[in-house]
């Protein structure tokens, strides 16, 4: 029997028999729900043995979740269905015929440490002018890019590296792939690779797992990429009875390799395919889900569709703007306060979502200051950390007390000016005695005396200006560009870090100021770090601090979205109609993990610049076109 609070587009759903269904799942309509009432429904109804069953999830916890609320639904009696992610469905299918164990996948520490050792073993023929810097971050955009080319099942000639040049990345992708298969390692990759390769060539083992998996449904589906669908269509055959669930609206793994293009054509790979949209929100107020259905609307790419809530509540939705990122993080200390003055409020209740992890200091450090508990999944990103960073902090530093010689060594040639290291005094020194130094070069004495009249200038500015005036006036954008294009990679990344310290300057009114904050920053995101660990160990109440792509499938009461401007969301690097559209589902997520309160906050302009408030404001304000 049913339950009778099933509505009717997921009665049709559940009931559904064989062959193909795609079921449009959108946020808050019971997705969960009607996939475990289906399992229940064919085990029941349709007498299919249970261990014929295969139910794939894109994460461990998902799996989990649905297993357990499956179990509960049969009232204890776990019935031997098979829920799992793809990676585990994948390597029991690789297990079960090369008898690989846990031991042949790669550690995520080892794929750090092996790539470190490639990077510095760059042939002299391969390797750009300039050094790779092999942090956290660079790495893990390395893999990011590796895994692209995995999951596409292209060669990495097919992608344009923005991580380091061209030449090096090939030269990195199959050194990669040699080592791992020295040393008979695989990644979650090579799974869906080794086992696409392995059906596609061995059709006794394609026919063995097709008779054990003779029902398949798949949650999130929008998430997949072509080699997954590729084996979930190999595994279906030859019944097709393949029950996707999913909402096109809510991809956002293009990193990943996901295309939401592959659920767009599911009724073109099949025809005869059934399909049901679930358009009841049982999670939000009626103005959340108006205002999200309003922006998603803008996007073209799409299946048209109509999500109504039984929540007829309105005033859920508050938009504020403020002038700087520390006032925006004071206003989120003190929503967070006034909503703890209600009766049975608790902190976990509210979640700040951003759109990148290094947006989060500010307001961790704020909320740290306030004695308000909060939780981070994503350790923040420290923008001082990078290259780009630490030539202007060595700019501004050495023009404020001129007394580094270290922080000299490394602004002197960005752009070139001819000084040679030899000529530089070992401990700190004044100009007159580098240009005696200099004297059998004549041509390089003008490059001094233009270099100090510039730090000099820099000097007298407010943090905001000197970074543009080095940017700018100096001349170091332009280094920038040149060593890119001699390099053969993208400039891009570069621009965007330079953006970032220019809105972070805005928050400062003197150079000393923001020297300060920028020297006590990793003092910072160490307490913050610190708290977070001890709120997780003591498992006490807590607001939730994690990044969009972290929210979904989560949701709150209450909702606060800080930095909400261009260049943030939509990110910068969104350019083409399809990068855009995958942004705008970003925040469409986003804005729909809100039950109740739904809080958007954008930065104003205090001075001149070109700090907007995003597009996505005036989509939701405005009618759709």
């Amino acid at each position: 029997m049913l339950e009778q609070n099933v509505n009717e587009a997921q009665y049709r759903a559940i009931t559904h028999g064989a062959g193909a269904m795609l079921v449009l799942a959108g946020p808050g309509s019971g997705k969960t729900f009607t996939v475990t009432q289906r399992i229940k429904y064919l085990i029941e109804h349709h007498h299919v043995k249970p261990e014929n069953i295969l139910v794939i999830t894109f994460t461990k916890a998902a799996a989990t979740e649905m297993q357990e609320r499956f179990v509960r639904l049969n009232e204890g009696r776990n019935y031997p269905v098979y829920f799992g992610t793809f990676h585990s469905i994948f390597f029991q299918i690789l297990r079960h015929t090369y008898r690989f164990t846990a031991q042949n996948i790669i550690r995520e520490g080892d794929k750090y440490r092996l790539l470190s050792q490639i990077i510095s073993e760059i042939p002299d023929e391969v390797r750009s002018q300039s050094q790779i810097d092999d942090s956290s971050d660079t790495l893990q955009r390395l893999l990011s890019e590796i895994s692209t080319v995995k999951n596409n099942g292209i060669t990495p000639q097919e992608i344009r590296s923005v991580t380091v040049s061209q030449a090096e990345f090939e030269y990195i992708f199959q050194i990669y792939k040699q080592e791992m298969n020295r040393h008979k390692l695989i990644d979650f990759d090579d799974m869906v690779l080794l086992c696409r390769d392995l059906l596609v060539s061995r059709p006794e083992t394609l026919k063995i797992w097709q008779e054990r998996f003779q029902y398949i449904l798949v949650d999130e589906f929008q998430d997949i990429c072509p080699l997954q669908y590729e084996v979930v269509r190999l595994l279906a055959k030859p019944q097709d009875n393949l029950f996707i669930v999913g909402d096109d609206d809510q991809s956002i793994y293009g990193f990943r390799g996901s295309k939401p293009e592959i659920m767009l054509n599911f009724t073109r790979d099949y025809p005869e395919a059934k399909q049901v949209l679930l358009d009841v929100n049982y999670r939000s107020r009626k103005d959340i889900v108006d205002v999200a259905g309003k922006l998603i609307a803008h996007n073209k790419a799409r299946f048209n569709k109509k999500v109504r809530t039984q929540n007829e509540q309105l005033g859920g939705v508050k938009i504020y703007s403020f002038h700087s990122k520390l006032k925006q993080a004071e206003n989120i200390a003190l929503l967070i306060r006034q909503y703890m003055e209600q009766p049975g409020a608790r902190y976990s209740d509210i979640a700040i979502l951003y759109r990148t992890n290094n947006h989060t200091v500010y307001t961790a450090d704020r909320l740290m200051k306030e004695g308000i508990p909060f939780s981070m999944k994503e350790k923040p990103k420290n923008i001082y950390d990078s290259t780009v960073a630490k030539d202007i902090v060595a700019y501004i530093r050495y023009a404020l007390h001129e007394d580094s010689v270290e922080d000299f060594l490394r602004i002197m040639n960005k752009p070139v000016r001819y000084i040679k290291r030899l000529t530089v005094p070992r401990k700190p020194f004044q100009m007159q005695e580098l240009i005696e130094n200099n004297r059998a070069a004549g041509y390089v004495i003008q490059n001094i005396l233009d270099f100090y009249d510039n730090l000099h200038f820099v000097k007298n500015l407010n943090p905001f200006s000197a970074v543009n005036f080095i940017r700018k006036g100096i001349g170091y954008e332009s280094y920038l560009k040149k060593q890119a294009l001699e390099q053969g990679r993208d400039v891009s990344k570069d621009f965007e870090e330079l953006d970032e310290l220019m809105q972070l300057a805005k928050d400062f009114e003197t150079i000393p100021e923001w020297l300060e904050q920028i020297q006590n920053y990793d003092a910072v995101m160490q307490e913050i770090m610190q708290q977070d660990r001890r709120q997780k160990q003591e498992d006490t109440d807590a607001v939730s601090m994690v990044t969009m792509h972290a929210s979904k499938g989560l949701e709150w009461k209450v909702v606060v979205l800080p930095d909400v401007n261009e260049g943030v969301i939509p990110h910068k690097k969104a350019v083409t109609d399809s990068e855009l559209e995958e942004e705008r589902r970003m925040f469409y997520v986003a804005m729909t993990r809100a039950k109740e309160y739904l809080f958007i906050f954008y930065l104003q302009e205090k001075e001149a610049g070109n700090l907007l408030p995003s597009r996505f404001l005036d989509e939701i304000m405005t009618p759709v076109p």
